[in-house]
């Protein structure tokens, strides 16, 4: 489809669901209630416009419309030394800082923690283990084991992937408090039948939470700002491969700020994320 031809059909699904928001608004503050009966029509109406024109919604469209409030959070702090004291288990390994980051290294062990937040850490001769030998189910006792011996173990860590490789696997952890995504907050681990054979971690410790209930704009106008985008109606397929609420903070150069809730959106692979309560692109 061409761009200008993909704009239209845009226009006219973003008019569907203005209407449809502003009758729901008028009809809560006229008889105090929502007819969602109506409301499921129009979602549906909106979607089928969309996939009629190439845009292939493979997920359910989430019907949020209310969250709690804004959440606050913190770059958990890395102290070097005393997580080089626990992987080394005490032994002489001394520090090269250059800049934000402070390295160790012991024979085939690496550990870099970069502006104290970031760990990356390699063990290079268990890198050819026997991934046949290894169970999914083994492999993630030894990255908590692994995670628990070196205190780095946290709440809040629930495995969003896990995929089998050449000699074992790769973990993917996320955060979520209260349900929800917090993002950036990750444990990326590459486990072999040896052990931990590489980790980057980054994690946000929640502070506080604004109890005021926030208002947020409906999953199906956060979609359609997204395949709006020039870069993607004008390029199809466009597969819609998740559609998420989740807290997002991304402040590279803070250590405490607000994660904002946001609509998470993957399309072709990649995600885009839409500030859930301005409708802005973060």
């Amino acid at each position: 489809m061409d761009w200008s031809r993909a704009k239209t059909i845009l226009i006219i699904a973003f008019i569907i669901t203005n209407l449809f928001l502003g009758y729901n608004v008028w009809q809560k503050s006229s008889y105090g209630y929502v007819d969602e009966r109506a409301k499921e029509e129009r979602i549906t109406e909106v979607v089928a416009l969309l996939e009629s024109k190439g845009v292939e919604v493979e997920v359910v469209i989430p019907r949020d419309t209310q969250m709690q409030g804004i959440l606050t959070v913190e770059y958990m702090e890395i102290f070097p030394q005393e997580l080089a004291s626990l992987l080394f288990r005490d032994r002489s390994v001394y520090p090269v800082t250059q800049g934000n980051s402070v390295k160790y290294v012991d024979g085939s062990e690496i550990l870099e923690i970069k502006n104290n937040r970031e760990v990356f850490y390699t063990n290079l001769d268990r890198r050819n283990g026997q991934g046949g030998n290894l169970l999914e189910r083994d492999a993630i006792r030894i990255g908590e084991t692994f995670l628990k011996e070196i205190k780095l173990y946290k709440p809040g860590m629930v495995i969003d992937k896990i995929a089998s490789t050449e000699t074992g696997y790769y973990i993917n952890y996320i955060q979520q408090y209260q349900g929800r995504q917090v993002e950036v907050s990750l444990v990326q681990m590459e486990v072999t039948s040896k052990g931990v054979y590489s980790m980057h971690m980054l994690w946000l410790n929640p502070v506080r939470i604004d109890n005021n209930t926030k208002k947020i704009i409906p999953a199906i106008e956060a979609l359609i700002k997204v395949v709006s985008k020039k870069e993607i109606a004008g390029k199809p397929p466009v597969i819609i491969e998740g559609i998420n609420l989740i807290y997002y903070f991304d402040w590279e150069d803070a250590k405490e700020g607000e994660a904002f809730p946001v609509w998470k959106i993957r399309v072709n692979g990649k995600n885009y994320y839409i500030n859930a309560l301005t409708g802005q692109f973060n």
